[in-house]
């Protein structure tokens, strides 16, 4: 049960939940990137460089890759590299690997904000208050980010009408002063909700939690699993809500991905990277069960460098898979 991870980067702890996970199947996780140094790529069993998502010959190199290790999951960790992951999924079952990413109309509907503000009406869901293009906000300030972006580029507060862009490309927004919430939600493979876990954005830098605590929300996870059903994703997948009792949830974005903090989910007991190759063991029944939660777990996160000598960068690179 080999597992290769994309553009690992610095995604040391999600390397390491699957290893755990592989190993107890006598299975191997690699992790790809562009070249050797990314901190990952030290953590893993094997490293693999491959060509941009967006070079023509990647899912050709990619799709010889899992079969040449012996992958049976891909597991995608940025926005960028999903559709070419769509467009290549048969190619890649025929190497012999699932890939973590859903079907096109999903992924669209994921990556579009209007068009996932108007998915979310359809399901009874709410969203924040949405200006069409060239309306006129009711009040302000306002909240403005692109159509299509990740990681919070281009997302700001704007105070004042003199300010607010003419422009298409941007969705305007009221603002919000709820509690801003990630759910995780674990998909089966065929798109049914297992479960979810809700964790409270503490402390945000650059669209990324760095501080957050696992808190109990029935209401938020079980509007969640049901966005996540409509849209029929897969595997392991983040949500975007503020969320009070009293008010309920406004949903902003789902990121079909595992998050830069879902860490915190896995280890409070979501156990998504377990469940998935359970998945693909065959046993559903195992990987359906609910996990207890632990309640209250909070993730501080800091940063840890991870140094290493030229000789030790040559030595990966010249020993790439």
């Amino acid at each position: 049960m080999n597992v290769l991870i994309l553009s690992a980067a610095a995604k040391v702890l999600l390397v390491r939940a699957f290893a755990v996970a592989c190993h107890a199947r006598g299975g191997r996780v690699f992790a790809a990137d562009l070249g050797p140094d990314n901190a990952a790529l030290f953590e893993a069993d094997g490293a693999v460089f491959l060509p941009p998502s967006d070079a023509p010959q990647y899912p050709q190199v990619l799709s010889e890759t899992c079969s040449r290790l012996g992958i049976r999951l891909v597991v995608p960790t940025r926005d960028g590299e999903l559709a070419v992951l769509d467009r290549a999924r048969e190619r890649i079952l025929a190497a012999g690997a699932a890939v973590m990413t859903p079907g096109s109309e999903a992924l669209d509907i994921c990556q579009d904000k209007r068009r996932f503000v108007a998915f979310c009406a359809q399901q009874g869901l709410a969203t924040p208050k949405t200006y069409a293009v060239s309306q006129q906000p009711e009040q302000f300030p306002v909240f403005v980010r692109p159509v299509r972006g990740a990681g919070g580029q281009g997302a700001r507060i704007i105070a004042r009408a003199s300010d607010l862009p003419n422009d298409p490309d941007l969705l305007v927004q009221d603002m919000e002063t709820a509690p801003e919430f990630t759910i995780d939600v674990l998909c089966d493979l065929q798109g049914q909700p297992l479960q979810a876990v809700a964790r409270r954005r503490l402390v945000v830098r650059a669209g990324e939690a760095v501080k957050a605590r696992i808190e109990a929300a029935p209401e938020l996870e079980a509007q969640a699993l049901t966005l996540c059903g409509a849209l029929g994703l897969i595997g392991h997948n983040v949500v975007q809500a503020f969320y009070t009792p009293e008010a309920g949830a406004r949903f902003i974005e789902v990121n079909p991905r595992f998050g830069g903090a879902s860490n915190l989910s896995i280890q409070a007991g979501l156990a998504s990277p377990e469940r998935i190759l359970q998945m693909l063991e065959g046993r559903g029944d195992s990987a359906a069960a609910p996990r207890d939660i632990i309640q209250d777990l909070t993730m501080l996160r800091y940063s840890e460098d991870r140094l290493v000598r030229g000789s030790e960068l040559a030595a990966l690179e010249a020993g790439a898979l």
